[in-house]
């Protein structure tokens, strides 16, 4: 005991110093520099905070909110890649867990509980399991193609009939339309999530006491929506899981989320765990996925000279007699390249999602505190959507980073194409399925999606710009969603 006691003393004194060395250090470091009690933007957020970068620099920090915000590349690999022992956790917020939105695993805070739910979901979606979806995701394209072909108007109900339906056959077996209650629910279901994320509930932030307060009272009105996102979540974790289970029992038809559910029959947290990978896969992929085949759609209208240069590459390999396929992937590289570009320029969801620091840093010289937001801002807008800017004022990000992409505001297939490495590169390379450890976990999937749309409508369609009752082409707007998600309005 005396020598424990004596070693316990000693081990404080060695302690004591490089504690205090730190403390100094870290508390004599500054914060990154930051507009003061500024007025966080809610619209266009990625162009205010584009701005601030050209007065603050790569860092820009908002200390009354404990916000940190970059549009450097460099500083994303920096701190998401190569640290991402330390920045690998989500905000926990009053509104999430008010909504129920912290069931989605990719909003769930770093633990044990999201390592094994994302282990658990990785093993079904990982690279080498990509062909169990190829039937489902070639049916659901041609259902496309001949929704587009037949009522072009009408295009952005098609793309985002293909996100759900494709979601619904692949995960639980279902084909559904786009008047399915269950679909219009999660259209307005991820509508509101993306404002909750963006503004919160203010009211509740500065008076948390609130949450126990019935929503009829004034000022409680933020439960009332809260309650609906609950209740909509709820019925999207059970209807389709309950609907495929049946169709297994019935021999009707079999579907991933029915296979597992049966082996893992009576085992209530894997049964919890297979719930949260359908909701989490259907909810983060309906709008993304819509989002960039819209934003393709719109991009190939725009230029007619990209898409006669990706048909003659379809026509030359695979000929006219039949859609593309996976197997001839390799083989298109200009095809490739589109896609690629189409991602850089219009990645669905601008800053991603936000990362969080588990505990204190030092970057760059600066303080960064435990429990910053990090907000990387993958995307802005310029020409395209010219609401607050002029073509003589073009502003970039990190996709648009001139010291990466020469002309970065320019849609350039090419520019992958002539690429030293070619555009075949891996995949993680693509900004849009976000970084580190909090990457997607279904990307081979959403890549393999995304693609195949655009090859298949690039093969089949010859996209152009509508006409008046003169037969004068009708001037394309160009305008998107400026709020959370990204997609042709």
């Amino acid at each position: 005991m005396p020598f424990l006691f004596v070693s316990a003393w000693i081990g404080l004194a060695v302690l004591a110093p490089v504690c205090i060395l730190y403390y100094c250090r870290r508390s004599t470091l500054p914060f990154p520099p930051g507009p003061r009690s500024p007025q966080m933007p809610i619209l266009d957020a990625w162009v205010t905070y584009k701005e601030w970068g050209k007065k603050y620099g790569d860092l820009i920090y908002i200390r009354e909110k404990n916000i940190l915000i970059t549009n450097s590349s460099e500083v994303v690999v920096d701190l998401f890649e190569k640290r991402s022992r330390i920045y690998s956790d989500r905000e926990s917020s009053s509104a999430i867990r008010l909504c129920g939105a912290d069931r989605i695993v990719s909003l769930q805070q770093y633990s044990n509980k999201w390592k094994q739910h994302r282990k658990f979901f990785e093993q079904h979606f990982r690279q080498s399991n990509s062909s169990r979806f190829y039937t489902a995701q070639y049916s659901k394209v041609r259902e496309l193609l001949q929704n587009l072909a037949t009522e072009p108007d009408n295009f952005g109900q098609h793309t985002m009939l293909f996100s759900q339906s494709l979601m619904f056959a692949i995960l639980y077996g279902l084909d559904i339309s786009h008047e399915d209650p269950l679909a219009r629910k999660t259209v307005e279901t991820v509508a509101t999530l993306g404002q909750i994320f963006m503004t919160g509930f203010p009211v509740l932030e500065n008076f948390p006491w609130l949450r126990f307060l019935p929503s009829f009272l004034p000022g409680c009105g933020f439960k009332k929506i809260a309650n609906k996102v609950f209740q909509n979540l709820d019925e999207i974790d059970t209807i389709p899981f309950e609907a495929a289970l049946q169709n297994l029992h019935t021999g009707k038809s079999t579907s991933l989320v029915a296979e597992l559910a049966q082996r893992y029959e009576k085992m209530p947290a894997e049964i919890k765990m297979i719930k949260a990978m359908g909701t989490t896969s259907f909810i983060g992929a309906s709008d993304t996925t819509m989002s960039a085949i819209s934003s393709f759609l719109l991009t190939a209208t725009l230029h007619p000279d990209t898409q006669v240069k990706a048909r003659a590459e379809i026509d030359r390999i695979i000929g006219r007699d039949r859609l593309p396929t996976f197997d001839d992937r390799q083989h298109l590289p200009y095809v490739e390249s589109v896609y690629r570009e189409v991602m850089r320029l219009y990645p669905p969801v601008p800053l991603g999602v936000n990362h969080v620091s588990m505990e204190n840093d030092i970057y760059r010289g600066c303080h960064i505190p435990k429990g910053c937001k990090i907000v990387p801002n993958i995307w802005l807008e310029t020409h395209l959507c010219s609401l607050h800017f002029s073509s003589n004022n073009v502003i970039r990000a990190m996709n648009r980073d001139p010291s990466l992409y020469e002309d970065p505001d320019k849609f350039s297939p090419e520019r992958h194409l002539n690429a030293p490495a070619g555009p075949f590169t891996n995949i993680n390379n693509i900004h849009a399925f976000g970084f580190g450890r909090r990457i997607c976990v279904g990307r081979y999937m959403a890549d393999n999606t995304v693609w195949l749309a655009i090859a298949s409508i690039l093969a089949t369609l010859v996209l152009s710009t509508a006409k008046d009752s003169e037969g004068k082409e009708i001037d394309i707007p160009g305008e998107f969603n400026n709020i959370f998600f990204l997609f042709v309005l």
